[in-house]
């Protein structure tokens, strides 16, 4: 029989930890203890529909355990925020289709594990907090398969006239084995242009001017590339979906190069605002010279009537380029050329230590008629101040409350973890991340800069005269960016061949503006995915306002949305159960093999029986001197290579024998590092070493010579190793 409730929770909560933070490179991902017959993916199957702002992603995927063991797999999807949703999760066994229940997030979790424990199948979706992915938990017989099926939705955001879409293809066609079908069915309601960027040799299949079919029926098709499509809807457009309770969602979509707009339109002038790490990590592989590089060649994209502000942090210290914005004129680069060869690296890493100046500076473009823009330079290894999900909080904040787009260039970013912190932080904050790899960073400087949008029309209401209680999902003003489009998408009472009128209105009392747009219930294309469209655009709106300020009167209400509407979100959760005829496992009859070790041999072999702790002799006699020095100097060596350490990120060293050491044991510190002979806490704006007995060969006085040598002898060792970039030598030898 299965193990019970202990083991399941290891189950789900290890897999979590072993993921990488950030965004796999898959779609999703199978996630699970090491096997000598792991979990094997029969085939996938997707159907995807596209349509004008908008897609619906329906995965099929058949898992089979080959083992004797019965098994609980994981499948990790690493969905964007302010992107893919989760709206559905089915459970096939055999010929039976199983749907799912929607629940709050935690109640969700408890009923799967109930469930588990009462010896039924089930599969349970929800979102992992610490590693930011959502994960699906399938429980899979030996011997047997499951097929899961996962619908997410999510919105499509149009640039320059067209949507882009792109699918992880690659994976799937890597990791089914016996089958991969893929369908994309494309309608828009004005005549479609579509591009298969990715794949350009399969034939689009088209149905008259407004729809089209492509199909991939093999793993050799996809030819191991991700899928890409570019499409969209050439004028504008507008559809509508008549529900069976008699509400009609209209979606109506007016591009800004429409020529009635173009009387109107006015780009903002942008306001630079840049945040330079310069802290000591900084100070490897070139990268502060890179920075210095890119953050002139977006100063020198400056036009007439913009400004600059800039902002250097490192350790405790934070220097403004000029505490008020600098407009763009003629004497701004060499001044900004003198000011970057003035700094050089040093000290810890704050990435919240220039958000005040930031913010300010944020307020006063707006002041001047500017749109701000904030641009942090930095290799994302952050380890003082505000870190984590509260880090990316922070900036959500600024984002959200100053309008401010958060754009990022990653800068020789050391590992995956640190370009995802960056992208996490630009990404979802209505911008995006660069990264600088190489040795010209003007091309990625040059990149974010074409990337960046700014208004060019403020405050376009929208009103349907004969539906005053119309439901906008959509933002009510709203604001047209360059390339983009104003879009109504409104719930009102009527039928399908009822007309619709509406008004869009915009400008100032002294110079209003509008446009009047009318049409015959017939003329009105229909569109199925309206509804699901208009519900996902809601919740998005909810979650970035939560992201920003998690206010407990707005997650109730966006718990009771999403569980009424099915969509999966940090705070809801979708679960199938699935009933058994087997009687529950008696008390006395568990699985020993799964009781010795809180893990459950879900790391491999099996766990040692209960009790066998206390067959294996616990007295060990005394080491060598040999085996002693070896023990000390391979705990030197991990201390030395943590990257605070490594770095060189600590702000100032303090012997443990000093008396600052008693004052620091008094002080509201934060333990950053906690190693054998180093700690590193974190004390006020800046980073304190500690180093204990035994960290050198030799004893040293804690006098301000000792200390300096001290200092001085680690530094060195570290530089030595930093440049060999090899294992780290033996200090003693």
């Amino acid at each position: 029989m299965r193990s019970a409730l202990g083991v399941f929770v290891i189950a789900l909560v290890l897999p979590a930890l072993l993921l990488t933070t950030g965004h796999a490179a898959a779609f999703c991902e199978i996630l699970e203890p090491p096997s000598s017959l792991p979990t094997r993916v029969n085939g996938t199957q997707v159907e995807i529909q596209l349509t004008d702002g908008f897609a619906r992603v329906v995965i099929i995927k058949e898992f089979y355990n080959p083992s004797d063991e019965f098994k609980q797999g994981q499948v990790f999807f690493p969905l964007e925020k302010g992107h893919e949703l989760i709206t559905d999760l089915r459970l096939k066994v055999g010929n039976v289709v199983y749907n799912s229940s929607s629940g709050d997030r935690g109640g969700a979790l408890d009923d799967f594990l109930n469930a588990v424990q009462k010896g039924q199948d089930a599969a349970l979706v929800q979102y992992d907090p610490p590693r930011d992915v959502y994960w699906i938990a399938v429980t899979i017989p030996p011997h047997e398969a499951r097929t899961t099926i996962t619908t997410l939705e999510m919105p499509l955001v149009r640039r320059d006239g067209f949507y882009d879409y792109h699918y992880r293809l690659s994976v799937d066609a890597r990791d089914s084995v016996d089958y991969l079908h893929v369908h994309v069915r494309l309608e828009t309601a004005a005549p479609l242009h579509v591009h298969l960027a990715s794949h350009p040799g399969i034939p689009i299949l088209r149905s008259g001017d407004r729809v089209a079919d492509v199909f991939l029926n093999d793993s050799a098709s996809v030819e191991g590339r991700d899928l890409q499509i570019h499409f969209g809807s050439l004028g504008p457009s507008i559809s509508q979906f008549v529900d069976t309770d008699g509400s009609r969602y209209i979606r109506y979509a007016l591009g800004a190069q429409d020529p009635a707009f173009q009387s109107s339109l006015a780009p903002l002038p942008r306001s630079l605002l840049v945040a330079l790490d310069t802290s000591a990590s900084m100070g490897r592989d070139g990268r502060l010279a890179t920075a210095q590089s890119a953050v002139r060649g977006l100063a020198d994209d400056l036009r007439r009537g913009e400004t600059f502000g800039l902002i250097a942090f490192g350790g405790p210290s934070v220097r403004a380029f000029d505490p008020e914005l600098r407009p763009a004129t003629p004497d701004l680069a060499p001044d900004l050329v003198r000011f970057l060869d003035t700094l050089s690296p040093g000290g810890s890493t704050s990435l919240t230590a220039a958000v005040p100046t930031i913010d300010r500076w944020a307020t006063d473009a707006w002041a001047r008629g500017a749109q701000p823009v904030f641009v942090l330079v930095s290799d994302g290894r952050p380890n003082r101040g505000v870190l984590g999900r509260d880090l990316e909080q922070a900036y959500s904040r600024i984002s959200v409350d100053r309008s401010l787009p958060i754009y990022a260039l990653a800068v020789r970013p050391s590992d995956h973890p640190a370009e995802t912190l960056l992208r996490n932080l630009s990404h979802f904050q209505g911008g995006d991340l660069f990264t600088v790899s190489g040795e010209d960073p003007g091309n990625a400087a040059a990149s974010l800069l074409m990337s960046v949008r700014v208004p060019v029309l403020e405050g376009i209401t929208a009103e349907f005269p004969g539906s005053p209680g119309a439901e906008y999902a959509n933002p009510n003003p709203q604001t047209l960016m360059q390339g983009g489009e104003a879009v109504v998408l409104a719930k009102v009472p009527g039928r399908a061949d009822d007309p619709v009128a509406f008004r869009l209105h915009w400008g100032t009392a002294d110079a209003p503006s509008s446009t009047e747009r009318s049409f015959t219930g017939t003329e009105i294309a229909s569109q199925s995915l309206l509804k699901r469209e208009w519900i996902l655009m809601r919740i998005h709106g909810m979650l970035a306002a939560l992201r920003a300020h998690e206010e407990p009167g707005l997650v109730e209400s966006l718990k009771a949305f999403a569980t009424a509407n099915r969509v999966v979100t940090p705070y809801t959760s979708l679960l199938v159960t699935i009933p058994t005829a087997e009687p529950a496992p008696a008390e006395g009859s568990r699985d020993t093999a799964l009781d010795g070790s809180p893990f459950g041999g879900l790391l491999g072999g099996p766990a040692a029986p209960v009790g066998a702790a206390s067959r294996t002799p616990s007295f060990r006699g005394p080491i060598s001197p040999l085996e002693e020095e070896g023990q000390r100097s391979a705990a030197l060596r991990r201390d030395l290579a943590n990257p605070i350490v490594a770095d060189g990120e600590v702000d100032r060293w303090v012997p443990d024998a000093a008396p600052e050491r008693a004052q620091l044991d008094r002080s509201p510190a934060i333990v950053r590092f906690d190693g054998t002979y180093v700690r590193v806490l974190e004390v006020g704006d800046e980073l304190v070493g500690v180093f204990r007995e035994g960290f050198f060969p030799t004893p040293l006085s804690p006098s301000a010579v000792g200390l300096a040598i001290a200092v001085a002898s680690v530094l060195g060792w570290l530089g030595a190793w930093q440049r060999r970039r090899g294992s780290p030598p033996n200090p003693r030898g």
